[in-house]
């Protein structure tokens, strides 16, 4: 046992968690660029960056991190508590804390300094995934997730990679969606 209140984890599964960390950072690193080595593919845009708006740019953590964690499960889903609705439980709290940390944490910046840094993008990305997969083993470790959990935590995944495809194409015409730099929207460089 992990703690009074924690549930079992091998060390493999803690391991796994953890080593998303580097993987998730050096994979979204690389998927920053995919988008123009294939030529601008609509197909790579779903995955990559089409723009430099900060909605694109959370491509970077969020598929690598769902990749590492579907991998993960069927590496792990007879062995050592992965059950789907621990496993997706926690692959949802990694996605949305690893969103919703580069969105407060990119515009607090930015607010208060008036101007963005890209050293300053990709350490928040960094931390980001950190913190994210930090919260994801901690929920994995003290969470008692019931099997019924598993429909909303499919939802938590889903919702947010359907998001991305949706909007790489049709973005809505908010601030978190135009391209810094062109000050444009979307794939198709639709014009404000």
């Amino acid at each position: 046992m992990n703690g009074k209140k924690g549930l079992s984890v091998h060390k493999p599964i803690r391991n796994w968690i953890l080593y998303g960390i580097p993987v998730a950072f050096i994979l979204g690193t690389v998927l920053h660029f995919v988008y123009d080595w294939t030529d601008k593919s609509a197909l790579a845009g779903i995955f990559s960056p089409v723009n430099e708006s900060v909605w694109e740019h959370l491509k970077l953590p969020f598929w690598p991190l769902l990749i590492w964690w579907v991998v993960g499960f069927f590496l792990f889903r007879k062995k050592g508590g992965a059950s789907p609705a621990r496993w997706f439980c926690c692959c949802a709290v990694s996605l949305w804390v690893s969103i919703l940390f580069i969105i407060v944490v990119h515009y607090s910046y930015t607010g208060i300094f008036g101007g963005e840094s890209m050293l300053v993008d990709i350490l928040i990305m960094l931390a980001g995934i950190a913190l994210a997969q930090a919260l994801a083993l901690r929920t994995f470790k003290r969470s008692n997730i019931r099997e019924g959990s598993l429909v909303l935590a499919l939802i938590a995944v889903i919702l947010p990679a359907a998001a991305f495809i949706v909007f790489t194409f049709v973005p809505p015409k908010i601030p978190l969606f135009m391209d810094t730099q062109s000050k444009t929207y979307g794939i198709y460089s639709i014009k404000k």
